[in-house]
C-alpha cells in the first residue's frame, strides 16, 4: 500500500500524463502544475510532486490502459513521416528525438528531428526551393554544460503530421545530444538506420 504521500504523487503524475496525452501539453512543469491544481494538491509540496520520468512512465501506462489499439498505428505513421522527413533532409545530417521515437506519440505529438547546417537560412532556402510552406520559431535548450540558449525551430506539416525541425550549429556541440528538460541528461536521438530497424520491428 502507497502511503498518502506517494499515492498522492501517483495520481498527480497520471493527471499529468493525461494532459500530455489527451489535451497536447508539452512542458511538463505546466502539465504537473495544472494536474496539482485540478485535484486540489498543494503545488509547492514537494513530497506530491512527481518527477519527470515518473510523468513520462505514467504516460506509457495510459497508451497500455486506453489506447492500446490505436496508438501503435499512430505510432507507426509517425515514425513513417518521420524517416520520410530524414530521407528528404539527408544532407543535414537528422536525428529523431521525442515522442515518435520514445513511444509515446499522440495526436497532438510532434515528430521532432534535430538538425546540423551552417546557418538556419540554409535548412530555409532548401525548404522553400520544395515549396514547402514552414513556420519558424525558437526552443530554449542546453548542448553539453553550457547554459540555456535559443535555437531555431523550423515547423511544417506531412499528411497532417507536425513535424519539428531544431537547427543546431555544424560544429563539435552537435557530436553530443542536447540535454533533456525531462530527465536533465542527454536526449535519446537514433539516426536513419535506428529509425529505419524500429519500423522494421
Amino acid at each position: 500500500m502507497r502511503n498518502t504521500r506517494e499515492e498522492l504523487r501517483h495520481l498527480v503524475a497520471e493527471e499529468a500524463a493525461r494532459l500530455i496525452y489527451e489535451e497536447g501539453m508539452r512542458d511538463y512543469r505546466l502539465a504537473k502544475q495544472r494536474a496539482a491544481e485540478q485535484l486540489g494538491v498543494n503545488a509547492h509540496n514537494g513530497s506530491a510532486q512527481p518527477s519527470n520520468e515518473e510523468v513520462e512512465a505514467a504516460i506509457h501506462q495510459h497508451i497500455r490502459l486506453f489506447d492500446a489499439e490505436s496508438q501503435p498505428v499512430l505510432l507507426l505513421h509517425h515514425r513513417e513521416v518521420a524517416l520520410e522527413a530524414m530521407d528528404f533532409l539527408q544532407a543535414y545530417h537528422p536525428y529523431l528525438t521525442g515522442a515518435a521515437l520514445e513511444g509515446t506519440s499522440s495526436p497532438h505529438s510532434a515528430v521532432t528531428l534535430f538538425l546540423s547546417a551552417d546557418s538556419v537560412e540554409e535548412v530555409m532556402f532548401f525548404l522553400e526551393d520544395q515549396h514547402i510552406p514552414f513556420q519558424i520559431h525558437e526552443r530554449k535548450t542546453r548542448l553539453g554544460s553550457k547554459k540555456q540558449e535559443y535555437f531555431p525551430l523550423l515547423r511544417f506539416y506531412v499528411d497532417d503530421v507536425e513535424v519539428e525541425l531544431m537547427v543546431f550549429p555544424h560544429d563539435d556541440r552537435f557530436a553530443s545530444a542536447p540535454i533533456s528538460p525531462v530527465t536533465g541528461k542527454a536526449m535519446k536521438r537514433a539516426d536513419r538506420k535506428k529509425v529505419a530497424a524500429l519500423l522494421a520491428e
